[in-house]
């Protein structure tokens, strides 16, 4: 990848400076030295047979006398190194008139006259085609490190050369400026997709995507917003060391988030996750909520520059009274740093409503500073595809808007040639107690807009139902279960087997929805979840293209568990999966976290389910990794037995995990569908962007950030997702985004 971030900035600076003045260059009449320009720059002496720009090209050529400024820089061409300023050096664009207009390429700001200039299609400036190697094995800066037999994406190294030597995926925005047609399979450079990789056009219809990046010294963080976003440093009265806060807010009538960033000493030592906890606890006595449900614990990672991070986090508040959105951010400084704190201008606004969502990142720093970066916003905007609010939310907490004073920023310019929509095979491991009623009935409401979801997002998806009955039960009409059955058929017998094993198509949500309610087999109050699980998903391996009953050779594969109690393996169940030696079982109930000693025991215990959903698993590797979610009991629940082994899962293959509590579940639903949808998209991007500023073009169309009919962005996978747009296979998609300098050079 190639980060031409300076670069730009400095072409700018140069169109300015030649907009600000005109000159005149004074000569002594004989190719001489140039005394001054009108702004009483000197440069030396231009004389037949010198360089003085040192650019390759003779100082005569350039022209000494009169002396010539192609760009009316102030500058003159022969101590100007890019005459044309049009951000190629002179030395690399040379004397040839590649257009034939009479006119030599140092001169000419489009020296193939395609429309397209130069700067726009050689976009760091360095004469080198992106990361289109030459030879195997070329270091090429602001490229990924290669080995010795590899070369650009789509190049092949042969016989120590790399072909072919243009191709539009290794090409990162960029085209040969003295070629109208750089990609001879595609059409001309005119009309490539790489608009988005460049400077917006005046009336702002394509182009990179403008971004602030206001910090703060005493917090010492810098974010990402999207430009024009009101953003201030507020005052924390009493202010210890490490102890900072600011505010900004995105308050257009379609994306209401009063926005916040702190910082604090962390009290919760170096665990990321405890310190996660002990916020969740904090939000509970913001002033006015009358309660804080835990909807998600988020995702622990490790951030771009390498610090322990837990990203979306999601708390969902209920107040005793209406309030903004800004009053409730105001009230939770205080919440979360004991402290009172000036609100600086940043007040109510936004409609006043008792139902608002929370969601943050969390980080630790080195020195054991604590930074907690998020938004609040009314959950109507936050449930409402058609509002900015939901995605704006996830910008500010997903980890990528967030780094320390000293980062820079740079652009990257990702292409892809569109060959599929996602696809994904998923299983769902339902728990069918009678507790779990309702739960059930819940997803079954919502199973509705998790299709049309599915289906907007361009997913191929096949769904599977099975149940969690004990695996040494008789039923009295089918001795002895099937571990991991498969439900294929409607049926109110609560006995039933599923009828023939099979994954259910997308236009099969009635078949969804009676499986749904009543799974495989009577569970009989023993729910053995992660043993069905686990055969679910063995019996249907091999991975085999046209087979109902086995998962596709090319499709992500997703496991939800939907249950509110412990697998009975962890409540003395005897059972462990076939091949693998018998460990001894934990009890693993009731408190969170779990003892050390229980918790080391768990993990040993659950040993073979993650190998199997990460891959590892010694007979069928890489068929059996899966995305493992749940929606089950947290460890806020009110409703549900604590998760345990299913929260080991979910964090390992980097699920999501949701509480089984809430009123209603469709919100989760959706987040899951996007997570699967994300993991099986195959337009996963190079570096980690900052999401706010990513640009997407599909063919000759930029397209917006929207969830209703544009481009998303998947943080869990690093990928984008493509709703409700078509793309034909085949079809060019180009992603221009920024990124912090730091991930690519941290080690």
């Amino acid at each position: 990848m190639s980060s031409y971030g300076r670069t730009l900035s400095l072409f700018v600076v140069f169109v300015l400076g030649a907009c600000a003045e005109t000159n005149t260059f004074q000569t002594n009449g004989d190719g001489g030295p140039v005394i001054k320009n009108e702004a009483g720059q000197s440069f030396g002496q231009c004389k037949p047979g010198s360089d003085s720009d040192n650019d390759g090209i003779p100082d005569e050529v350039e022209g000494c006398n009169p002396a010539v400024d192609t760009d009316n820089d102030g500058i003159p061409d022969y101590a100007d190194n890019d005459s044309d300023n049009d951000g190629v050096p002179d030395g690399i664009e040379g004397t040839a008139d590649s257009d034939g207009d009479g006119i030599p390429d140092y001169k000419d700001e489009d020296s193939d006259n395609d429309g397209v200039k130069d700067g726009d299609e050689d976009l760091n400036g360095d004469g080198k085609l992106g990361c289109c190697l030459t030879t195997c094995g070329e270091q090429r800066a602001g490229c990924g490190k290669i080995d010795p037999n590899q070369c650009g994406p789509g190049q092949t190294c042969n016989g120590g050369q790399c072909t072919p030597s243009a191709d539009f995926l290794c090409s990162n925005g960029e085209s040969n400026p003295k070629s109208k047609q750089t990609y001879p399979t595609l059409g001309p450079d005119q009309n490539l997709p790489f608009f988005v990789c460049r400077k917006k056009k005046e009336d702002g219809t394509q182009g990179l995507k403008a971004i602030d990046f206001p910090k703060s010294g005493d917090g010492n963080w810098k974010i990402a917003l999207e430009a024009n976003t009101p953003y201030a440093d507020l005052t924390v009265t009493g202010a210890a060391a490490q102890e900072a806060a600011a505010a900004f807010d995105y308050g257009q009538a379609d994306q209401v988030v009063a926005g916040f960033v702190l910082s604090k000493p962390n009290a919760a030592a170096a665990d990321v996750n405890a310190a996660t906890s002990a916020l969740v606890v904090a939000a509970r006595s913001i002033a006015g909520v009358a309660t804080a449900n835990l909807l998600s614990t988020g995702s622990p990672i490790t951030s771009h520059d390498k610090f322990p991070t837990v990203v979306s986090t999601r708390i969902a508040l209920t107040l005793s009274a209406a309030k903004t959105a800004g009053a409730v951010r105001n009230a939770l400084y205080k919440a979360l740093l004991g402290k009172d704190v000036a609100k600086g201008g940043f007040d109510n606004y936004g409609p006043s409503v008792t139902e608002h969502r929370l969601r943050l990142q969390t980080q630790i720093r080195p020195d054991g500073r604590l930074i907690v970066l998020g938004g609040v916003a009314p959950t109507t905007m936050v449930n409402d595809a058609t509002k900015k609010t939901q995605y704006i939310l996830d910008d500010v907490s997903n980890g990528t808007g967030l780094a320390t004073t000293s980062d820079g920023d740079t652009i990257e310019c990702d292409p892809f040639i569109f060959k599929s929509n996602p696809i994904a095979d998923i299983i769902w491991v339902v728990d069918d107690s009678g507790s779990m009623s309702g739960d059930r009935d819940n997803i079954i409401k919502n199973a509705k807009d998790f299709f049309a979801r599915a289906i907007k997002s361009g997913l191929d998806f096949r769904m599977a139902i099975t149940g969690v009955a004990d695996p040494s039960s008789f039923n009295p009409f089918n001795p002895p279960i099937t571990v991991g059955k498969l439900c294929s058929v409607a049926s109110t017998d609560p006995f039933n087997d599923g009828g023939p094993d099979r994954f259910l198509n997308a236009n099969e949500q009635s078949t969804f929805e009676a499986c749904i309610g009543n799974p495989p087999y009577n569970e009989g109050s023993s729910e053995y979840g992660l043993a069905h699980a686990y055969e679910a998903v063995e019996r249907a391996l091999p991975r085999t293209a046209g087979a109902a009953d086995k998962i596709r050779p090319e499709a992500t594969l997703a496991i939800i568990f939907a249950t509110d109690e412990v697998s009975k393996e962890l409540k003395g169940g005897d059972y462990s999966p076939p091949g693998w030696t018998k460990q001894p079982a934990p009890t693993a109930t009731g408190t969170c976290p779990l003892p050390a000693a229980t918790q080391t025991q768990l993990d040993q215990f659950i040993t073979p389910w993650v190998k199997f959903f990460t891959g590892g698993h010694p007979k069928w590797g890489a068929q059996g990794k899966a995305v493992v979610n749940l929606i089950g009991g947290l460890c806020s629940s009110s409703c549900a037995e604590v998760g345990h082994g299913y929260l080991e899962l979910v964090k390992a293959t980097g699920g999501i995990s949701a509480d089984i509590c809430q009123t209603d579940l469709g919100a989760t639903l959706q987040v899951i569908i996007d997570n699967i949808t994300g993991a099986a998209s195959p337009l996963v991007l190079q570096y980690t962007p900052i999401s706010a500023s990513l640009a997407v073009a599909v063919g000759g169309q930029q397209h917006v950030r929207s969830r209703v009919k544009g481009f998303d962005y998947v943080g869990s996978s690093n990928s984008l997702v493509l709703i409700g747009v078509a793309a034909q296979k085949g079809v060019e998609v180009v992603a221009s985004y920024r990124r912090w300098v730091k991930q690519a050079t941290i080690d």
